[in-house]
């Protein structure tokens, strides 16, 4: 058993190693590497806006936490 963590020790490099460099998704291979738009790499949608949602979802909360109470009682 020692002699196996030896040898995985000692494959562990001593530095950092080489930098990964960019892939593309599609082919996996570092040869041609995407070009995105800004709007290619958006990671949100726009149709429905972020605060309307929370705040619905916060009404909703609001509402909920009161019927609760109301039943509870």
């Amino acid at each position: 058993m020692q002699d196996d963590v030896r040898e995985r020790e000692a494959r562990i490099p001593e530095s950092g190693g080489q930098p990964i460099p960019p892939m593309r998704a599609d082919v996996h291979s570092d040869v041609d590497p995407a070009v995105e738009t800004p709007v290619e790499a958006r990671q949100g949608f726009l149709d429905r806006p972020v605060l309307v949602v929370l705040i619905v979802g916060l009404m909703l909360a609001v509402v909920g936490w009161f019927a609760v109470g109301m039943w509870a009682y």
